[in-house]
């Protein structure tokens, strides 16, 4: 079996996510690994220009998703990954399977265990599954967990 120092676990907060996350500690547990959990938060869209003053401030908007998407991963290490386990939390901001990709390049990851399903239909018939292309793209292993 390879050997694995180094997990990768995307999660959205999805239910299917959350299953993916109970693989990949599992996997940590079992060959001492370190697991990493991302959450990728997708850029706020450009709107035309309006004449109109909306008076939301998209910065705060991305500040305060992003310290949201922290505090859950860190409740998510504290409720369900064992302190044997070491895990490393971070938010990346921008297209999730770009990220997810960059991320385990970028950290000598050895192994991506994601769900098959998460955001959902009308966006995988627009765009494609996040899972899909990370499985096309990846340069290490992905192990994908069937969403139901």
């Amino acid at each position: 079996m390879l050997p694995l120092k180094k997990i990768l676990c995307p999660v959205d907060f999805s239910e299917h996510s959350l299953k993916a996350l109970d693989n990949a500690v599992e996997l940590a547990g079992k060959f001492n690994a370190e697991l990493h959990l991302i959450n990728v938060i997708a850029p706020f869209p450009i709107l035309p220009a309006s004449p109109h003053p909306i008076g939301f401030d998209i910065q705060v908007y991305e500040d305060e998703l992003s310290e949201n998407s922290l505090e859950s991963l860190e409740k998510l290490v504290a409720e369900k990954i064992p302190d044997s386990i070491k895990t490393t939390t971070k938010i990346l901001k921008g297209d999730a399977s770009t990220q997810i990709i960059n991320y385990a390049h970028e950290n000598k990851i050895d192994l991506i265990t994601l769900s098959t399903h998460g955001t959902g239909a009308l966006k995988h018939f627009l765009f494609g599954s996040v899972a899909e292309k990370v499985l096309r793209h990846s340069n290490c292993p992905v192990l994908t967990i069937r969403g139901y």
